[in-house]
């Protein structure tokens, strides 16, 4: 069950915020969102065997957190908000903001070879830039020998920890291919080693921690007494064991931190609001880096930065012995969530969605099943179209161009290609414009992440219909508002979420029967009933598992997805 709330309730210094409970008028949901969020946290805790959980938000200059479950669970101690996990990868946008950090100073060339602040490098046949290594992109291998190389139990220094993959080739030329690895973002702390002249836990507790009142984090040692610390476990054959003993020190500017989902907050809210970094290295950060044949990657400078349904936000998860971490942070809302458990190799954005949702009144993504194939290519481009452009316009507050003529190609481009949906930049370019024009006329886009695209695209058709002033180049043609208004007439409406089962398989049927029974366009449950079948079928109930599947083949039934259930519960409850 869950623990009582842990209220922080001590000033932050350097941020002048107040840490209030979930009282305070318009920074905080309802007391009866709050218990709808704990009956959930306490459902997936229970499905997915975590131990303890803290989690966490920072909205316009408050602060919640509450930790569920047990930091330890041989002693029976409750995680608190002030429970101590290993960060993981959410180390390194830190690290990135550090390199950031040197670059304004004028101390780093972020185009300059690695060699150049790390002699002891070995050369590669293609140089390798600080920029690269920031996105990802400098060709530099992850794990060769992870039976060796994820369970080191001596510690290492900055030098032993290079020397692990220093000699590793080269998996690309670098710039022509992303490659994840924590292996370049070591080197980047080698980097900021080389430069500040400091060990890399002593610049970043000197340079970027202690200034945005980060107390508790750290490079973590298992022989160091740490306040606190949280004890950490891993499912073997579906039960809890102890993790393994890792030390993580090999990992230390990729993933060698720990610390509270308070300090993971005051990081992310004080990058996401510029009190941190200058609009310049921000824009970086926040910014898709490319290959060099001009594909996006999804990563900016120590950030995911790939929209979440129309929505702008940068983020960054975190997996390794003993934790699974999760860091959000959405900046035209002011608003950062945290998230960390002691179980490793669990996904915490979950609960971050759940979270968000409860905080903001705002879905965090609605998914939606269309009937009608012919109709399903213009929902595609519709979505792109609002995925793409309402979180671009969220980041920059502003279309990616008004220069008509680009503008008149991009439209006659999505015109054309409406039934074969592609080119990235041309949805950017539609959809931010169309957010612009539908902000400039007083339309609240937040509202959009319940109503969805179709009402996007549709609004800003009704617009343009009423308004001369916006050129016939940008409009849609004829098939496509047909389409559009055939989508938002089809369309039903309150959704169900989440699908409740608690009833029995029955009363579900009965319940998706009376809200999409006659619908054309509505949501799309299909991960929820593949849960449930699952969910169904590891209690032995046999008969409601099918039901559940039955029911993702009768509302989906050109999913892949839900005639793969039927197979996969068929054949399991044989």
């Amino acid at each position: 069950m869950p623990i009582p709330s842990q209220f922080v309730r001590r000033a932050l210094p350097l941020l002048a915020l107040t840490l209030l409970p979930f009282s305070v008028q318009g920074a905080a949901p309802a007391r009866a969102s709050l218990a709808q969020f704990d009956q959930f946290v306490a459902r997936e805790m229970a499905k997915e065997k975590i131990p303890g959980l803290s989690i966490g938000y920072l909205k316009d200059g408050v602060v919640w957190a509450k930790g569920y479950g047990y930091a330890d669970l041989e002693n029976r101690t409750p995680a608190t908000a002030q429970s101590s996990y290993r960060l993981a990868s959410v180390t390194k946008p830190m690290t990135a903001t550090a390199i950031l950090l040197l670059a304004e100073q004028g101390k780093l060339d972020l185009d300059a070879e690695v060699q150049t602040y790390v002699p002891y490098f070995p050369r590669k046949p293609f140089p390798i830039t600080v920029r690269q290594l920031l996105g990802h992109l400098g060709g530099i291998n992850a794990y060769v020998d992870s039976k060796a190389e994820q369970h080191f139990k001596e510690h290492k220094d900055t030098r032993q920890s290079i020397a692990v993959f220093e000699n590793f080739d080269l998996v690309a030329e670098p710039g022509t291919r992303f490659r994840y690895t924590s292996y370049g973002y070591n080197l980047l702390g080698a980097v900021i080693e080389g430069v500040s002249g400091q060990s890399y836990g002593d610049f970043m507790a000197t340079q970027v921690w202690r200034p945005l009142a980060m107390t508790t984090i750290r490079l973590d040692d298992p022989y160091d007494l740490i306040p606190n610390r949280v004890r950490g476990y891993q499912l073997i054959d579906k039960q809890i064991k102890l993790s393994e003993f890792v030390d993580i020190s090999s990992r230390f500017s990729a993933g060698g931190t720990r610390g509270t989902v308070i300090d993971m907050l005051r990081f992310g809210d004080a990058i996401s609001q510029g009190r941190m970094l200058s609009q310049e290295s921000r824009a970086r950060m926040f910014t898709s880096m490319s290959t060099r044949s001009g594909e996006l990657t999804g990563y900016g400078m120590g950030w995911g930065v790939r929209p979440i349904d129309g929505k702008f936000a940068i983020a960054h998860d975190g997996v390794q012995p003993e934790t699974s971490t999760y860091l959000f942070s959405f900046p035209s809302r002011k608003l950062t969530i945290a998230v960390a458990a002691n179980l490793q190799r669990v996904d915490t954005s979950a609960f971050a969605r759940a979270l968000f949702e409860s905080v903001t009144g705002e879905a965090w993504e609605r998914k939606v099943y269309v009937r009608d194939q012919q109709q399903r290519p213009y929902h595609l481009a519709m979505q792109a179209i609002f995925n793409q452009g309402r979180a671009h316009f969220e980041r920059t507050h502003s279309s990616y161009t008004d220069d008509a003529p680009t503008l008149n190609q991009a439209f006659a481009s999505i015109n054309k290609m409406a039934n074969h949906p592609k080119g990235e930049l041309q949805q950017v370019l539609v959809g931010s414009y169309i957010a612009q024009v539908l902000a400039r006329k007083g339309t609240d886009l937040n509202k959009y992440s319940n109503s969805g695209s179709i009402a996007f695209i549709s609004d800003y058709i009704a617009l343009y219909n009423k308004d001369s002033t916006i050129a016939p180049e940008h409009r849609f043609d004829r098939a496509f508002e047909r389409a559009v208004a055939a989508l938002a007439s089809h369309q039903t409406g309150t959704p169900l979420a989440p699908l409740d089962a608690s009833d029995g398989m029955d009363a579900l049927v009965a319940s998706m029967k009376a809200a999409y029974g006659h619908a054309q366009v509505y949501p799309d449950h299909m991960a929820e009933l593949t849960t449930l079948a699952n969910d169904f079928l590891a209690k032995g109930q046999s008969a409601s598992a099918r039901q559940a599947a039955r029911l993702a083949v009768e509302y989906y039934p050109d999913a892949d997805a839900a005639h793969a259930l039927v197979k996969s519960i068929e054949g399991a409850a044989l």
